[in-house]
C-alpha cells in the first residue's frame, strides 16, 4: 500500500483530497440546510430520507464501495385526537 502512495504524484494526491474535503463540505452544508427547513413534525421523515442521501454520496468516497445496509421505512405519522364531540 505505500508504494501505492510513493508511486502517485503529491498533487494528484492533493487533488483527491480537496474533492474528498469539498464533497464532504457540501454534503454538509445541505444536510444542515434541510434539517433546518425541516418542521419539526416533519424530522421523522426527512431524517430516514437524508441517511439514504447521504449513503448514496458516500459511494463517491474511495472507501465508500461497500454493499449497502438494508433500507428502513420511516415510521407512520399519528394521526393527533380531534377535540369535541362527532358533527353529524
Amino acid at each position: 500500500m505505500t508504494d501505492f502512495a510513493f508511486a502517485v504524484p503529491a498533487y494528484v494526491l492533493v487533488a483527491a483530497f480537496a474533492v474528498i474535503v469539498v464533497l464532504l463540505a457540501v454534503v454538509a452544508i445541505v444536510a444542515r440546510a434541510v434539517v433546518a427547513k425541516a418542521r419539526p413534525e416533519d424530522l421523522q421523515h426527512v431524517l430516514p430520507g437524508l441517511g439514504q442521501v447521504l449513503a448514496a454520496l458516500a459511494l463517491f468516497l474511495p472507501w465508500g464501495r461497500g454493499t449497502r445496509g438494508p433500507i428502513v421505512a420511516p415510521p407512520v405519522p399519528v394521526r393527533p385526537e380531534r377535540k369535541g364531540g362527532r358533527r353529524g
